[in-house]
């Protein structure tokens, strides 16, 4: 909806030009009135398309600013979670850990996954990407495994992690503001951005 407002703004810059001379016209009596009215409708009908359009975009500004604090209050009740607390909800399972996870951690999980699975771990996001600069998200410390936490990998996987003590989050589906799809985050919750340059930056 964003990028068609600069489409809805030129052709109503353009239908306003075009009524403008249309007056002259008229005013010489070049055009008949119906022209005229023709015109004036044309751009009235394009300024309340380019109305309706900001409008749209205000709503969609205001739904996406909701679903952020949603997905921040969600980091922040993970971030709470004691060690070893377990927990799964409709869109989320999700383990606080035992261990002091680093991302040298990746190798041993990969290792029981081809072990087990005959097949290399399906690592999607080894540390931070393109994808979570965009979300905002510190992913450093992470790792995201494209696996559905429902089927037989995704299960055993989060087991393994468990039996290790080593946390993670699976999601089920995408949630706004936190994951594009389903998928085993394992590591700590990945932090917002503007919350880790402003717990490094010192005081003044």
């Amino acid at each position: 909806m964003q990028n068609t407002l600069p489409l809805y703004e030129e052709k109503l810059s353009q239908l306003s030009a075009d009524y403008e001379a249309s007056k002259k016209l008229y005013a010489e009596d070049l055009i008949s009135r119906a022209e005229l009215e023709n015109r004036e409708r044309a751009m009235t009908n394009t300024r309340l398309e380019l109305q309706r359009v900001r409008e749209w975009i205000a709503e969609d500004d205001v739904s996406l600013s909701l679903a952020e604090n949603a997905a921040r209050e969600k980091l922040a009740q993970v971030s709470k979670m004691k060690p070893g607390e377990y927990e799964e909800s409709e869109t989320l399972i999700r383990y606080s850990g035992t261990s002091n996870w680093s991302l040298a951690g990746a190798e041993k999980i990969a290792k029981f996954f081809q072990a087990r699975f005959g097949q290399p771990l399906p690592i999607s996001a080894l540390g931070q990407s393109t994808t979570h600069d965009s979300m905002g998200l510190d992913h450093r410390d992470a790792v995201d495994i494209a696996l559905q936490p429902e089927s037989g990998p995704g299960r055993a996987l989060m087991s393994f992690l468990r039996t290790n003590g080593i946390p993670f989050m699976a999601f089920r589906s995408r949630v706004l503001g936190m994951s594009t799809g389903a998928h085993i985050h394992v590591g700590r919750p990945s932090p917002r951005m503007l919350e880790v340059k402003h717990r490094s930056t010192p005081p003044a």
